[in-house]
C-alpha cells in the first residue's frame, strides 16, 4: 500500500476552522510529543485530557498545573481507555516502542497492537479527529522492524475509515541536548553521529510537533485524511557541528561513529541509521513553514531553549 509522503485532503473545497475546543485527549501526555501537544492545544484554549499512568509524575503534575484533566490509564487496561475516550472529540496519539534502554521486538509489537486498540476504541467512541504522530520513513521499505510498526498502525487507522492525520516527525533537534549532545575535547566541539559527514539529515524541533498538531485540530477541513512531514530544516552533520560550534564559540568537527557498533547497543537504531545514511530523506520544510510560519531551525532552536555545552 502506497500513500503520497505529503497530501491534504481539499475535498470540501473549505479550509473551515474548527469552533470545537476539545476536549482532546492526549496518549503520551508526559512524554516529550504528548507533553508538547498538550501545551500548545492549552494554549490556544483547548480542553485537554492527559492519559498518564501515574497522575502524581512531575510531568503530569506540570500538566495539570497547565490546566489539563488527568485520566489515570494504561494502553493495555482497554477499560481505563474507553472511560477516558468517553465524550472527547480528539485524539492525540504518540506511542513509543522504547521500554527500558533498547527497542526490543517484543516492545514493536507492543506499540503496534496498543496503536491498533486505541484506534479500535476511537471508532466505538466517534471520535471526530485522531492525530497520529508516526514517522519519517514509513512506506519507504526500510526493513526496520519499528517502521513497520508505525505504518502498520497507519493502515489500521485508514482501514477504519477514522477521520484522522497522520504526523511523520524525523529527528529530533532535542536529542542534541540529550541523547547526541555534542562534546568538548580539549578546544574542539565534537558533533559524534553515525552518518557521514555530508549526509542530508531533516530535523524537527519536538516543541513544532505540539505545534503543528494543534494547527491540525484547529482546521480539520485541511488536515482531515492528509499526511504532514515534519522537518524545520535539512543539515548535514557537518553542518550541525558548524551550528553549534558558533553557538559555543568553539571551531567544530564531526567524528561518524561505526554503524555496527550502535548495532551492537541496540539493533534497531543501527537498522535506522544505516537507512538514513543509505536513504537520506527529503522533506518539504518550505510546505510546512506556510502552515506554520514559526516553525524552528536549529540555530533557532538553540537559542529558544538555551542550550549549552
Amino acid at each position: 500500500m502506497r500513500v503520497p509522503t505529503v497530501s491534504f485532503s481539499h475535498e470540501t473545497g473549505v479550509h473551515d476552522v474548527s469552533d470545537t475546543k476539545g476536549p482532546v485527549l492526549v496518549i503520551g501526555a508526559t512524554g516529550r510529543q504528548g507533553g508538547a501537544a498538550a501545551r500548545a492545544l492549552l494554549e490556544r484554549g483547548w480542553e485537554v485530557r492527559a492519559f498518564v499512568r501515574d497522575p502524581k509524575s512531575p510531568a503530569a503534575a506540570r500538566l495539570h498545573e497547565a490546566g489539563a484533566e488527568l485520566l489515570a490509564g494504561d494502553l493495555d487496561d482497554e477499560e481505563s481507555l474507553r472511560a477516558a475516550l468517553e465524550g472527547v472529540h480528539g485524539v492525540f496519539l504518540m506511542l513509543t516502542m522504547i521500554e527500558g534502554v533498547n527497542i526490543s521486538l517484543a516492545a514493536v509489537a507492543a506499540e503496534e497492537r496498543r496503536g491498533k486498540a486505541v484506534a479500535d476504541l476511537a471508532l466505538k467512541a466517534g471520535v471526530g479527529h485522531l492525530v497520529y504522530s508516526s514517522l519519517n520513513g514509513v512506506y519507504s521499505g526500510s526493513g526496520i522492524e519499528y517502521y513497520d510498526a508505525k505504518e502498520h498502525i497507519e493502515e489500521h487507522i485508514r482501514e477504519l475509515g477514522l477521520p484522522a492525520t497522520m504526523l511523520r516527525p524525523v529527528s529530533f533537534m532535542d536529542n542534541f541536548g540529550t541523547y547526541s549532545k555534542p562534546a568538548r575535547q580539549g578546544d574542539e566541539l565534537v558533533l559524534s553521529l553515525a552518518l557521514g559527514p555530508d549526509t542530508p539529515m531533516p530535523l524537527i524541533a519536538i516543541r513544532d510537533i505540539g505545534e503543528v498538531a494543534a494547527i491540525a485540530f484547529e482546521r480539520p477541513g485541511e488536515f482531515i485524511g492528509g499526511v504532514v512531514e515534519l522537518a524545520g530544516e535539512v543539515l548535514t552533520p557537518r553542518q550541525i557541528a558548524d551550528t553549534f560550534g558558533r553557538a559555543a564559540d568553539l571551531p567544530a568537527r564531526t567524528f561518524q561513529v561505526p554503524i555496527a557498533q550502535i548495532k551492537a547497543f541496540d539493533e534497531q537504531v543501527g537498522k535506522m541509521f544505516e537507512f538514513f545514511e543509505q536513504k537520506p530523506a527529503t522533506v518539504d520544510v518550505a510546505a510546512l513553514r506556510e502552515i506554520h510560519p514559526g516553525l524552528l531551525t536549529l540555530e533557532a532552536w538553540i537559542r529558544a531553549t538555551g542550550w549549552k555545552l
